[in-house]
């Protein structure tokens, strides 16, 4: 049974920088450093190209855009950097592209104030869980299969998107479905990069794409007044908190646990809803422990050496805080995309997550009633009272779960 490593966790915080800082030039090894340069190279693919299309659909100016860029790449790499060289271990950071897609449907009905304003309640409750240690009970309170169905309901709109983008370009679509699902055979480390390279290839041939000049000029961000309302509330603020808690740290924790670390869970998720909070106003939305790319970075491939293995979350937190300076590149380049490349991108992105989270979903029998109320719920667009489809599907399924255990306990009697 392999050793479980827990980094400088047991030392005090200015001895623990010291020794990181002091030992990062051992740790340092060309593998480790490719993998931290290529969790931010894949996050520039698929994530923003749904923030891109959270931004689109919103209408919003480039100079919000630009800072919703640098808010979310910052938060990223300080997050990452300062907890890596705080414990030791290699801990990536990352902004939850589930709850960036919530918005492509939350922005038709909220105003960006308001979606600032669940940014920072979602940030608040975070700190708290985080502070009083209650991530264990929270996830135990919610049915995980309910949470997971009002996820897939959420994303089911980009995967389909996949395809009526196909039909406008079905060159386009056909060869990065190939090449997605290529790659996922053979276990290459990013299929999602590969797939992203040929479309742009083939837009470049079919002479669909027209980039202007790239402007190197540092990113000014911009402050938005948050503006609160119980319909942002219920629909935005308390489905954010929960994607992020289930869709990320979640994840991310048993990720770190199954390559044998032993994360400091309350640190990592009160650290994330602190740096949320900071960020919110300029767009920053929510920092979190890496689920989806963080992979690349903390497995054995990235270095053998578990304890010299940190290295590659100092690369990756140094490399995001890099990109945020220069966000307004990637705002540029996405602009001259065709629509049908980034909403394939941003569907291909999301494929893995939809088809898991519907597999948790519909995994347990007794859950099944209530996870398929929740997901068609969720995904019917149903409004009341100010809030949106989302909060009435986690509703409706709980109340249906609650009804199938009661008719159980009355049957067992």
């Amino acid at each position: 049974m392999s050793e479980i490593e827990s980094g400088t966790t047991d030392l005090p915080l200015f001895k623990a920088l010291v020794h990181n800082l002091r030992n990062l030039p051992k740790a340092a090894s060309w593998t480790a450093l490719l993998s931290g340069l290529l969790v931010v190279f894949v996050s520039t693919t698929g994530p923003i190209a749904i923030l891109y299309q959270a931004a689109a659909a919103a209408k919003m100016p480039i100079e919000l855009t630009n800072s919703w860029l640098f808010a979310v790449f910052l938060g990223s790499g300080l997050f990452g950097l300062l907890l890596t060289l705080r414990f030791g271990i290699p801990i990536i950071g990352s902004w939850a592209s589930t709850t960036t897609a919530l918005l492509v449907t939350g922005l038709v009905d909220h105003s960006f104030s308001e979606v600032i304003g669940a940014y920072f309640g979602a940030s608040i409750l975070l700190m708290i869980v985080g502070y009083t240690g209650l991530f264990n009970k929270l996830m135990q309170s919610i049915p995980h299969a309910i949470i997971m169905a009002m996820l897939a309901g959420v994303l089911l709109v980009f995967g389909t998107r996949i395809f009526t983008s196909t039909r406008i370009n079905p060159l386009l679509g056909l060869l990065m479905l190939v090449v997605f699902y290529l790659g996922r055979t053979l276990k290459w480390r990013a299929p999602l990069l590969a797939a992203f390279a040929v479309g742009l290839i083939t837009v470049i041939a079919q002479s669909k794409i027209d980039i202007p000049p790239l402007s190197f000029k540092v990113v000014t961000p911009v402050w938005t007044n948050p503006s609160f309302s119980v319909g942002s509330f219920f629909t935005l603020t308390i489905p954010i908190f929960l994607m992020v808690m289930t869709t990320q740290n979640a994840p991310g924790i048993a990720l770190l646990r199954a390559v044998h670390y032993k994360p400091p869970v309350n640190q990592i998720v009160h650290f994330g809803g602190t740096l949320s909070l900071l960020g919110a106003g300029f767009g920053g939305a929510g920092v979190n422990l890496s689920a989806m790319t963080a992979t690349i970075a903390i497995s054995p491939d990235s270095d053998p050496n578990p304890k010299t293995r940190y290295f590659a979350g100092v690369a990756s937190g140094l490399a995001y805080s890099v990109a945020a300076l220069f966000a307004g590149i990637f705002s540029t380049l996405y602009g001259a995309f065709p629509l049908e490349l980034t909403a394939i991108l941003a569907g291909l992105a999301l494929l893995p997550v939809i088809t898991g989270s519907l597999s948790d979903a519909l995994e347990k029998k007794d859950f099944r009633d209530s996870a398929i109320v929740t997901f068609l719920v969720t995904i019917s667009g149903v409004s009341g009272w100010g809030v949106g489809a989302p909060f009435w599907g986690l509703l409706a399924g709980i109340a249906v779960h609650r009804f199938s255990e009661i008719r159980a306990s009355r049957q067992i009697r």
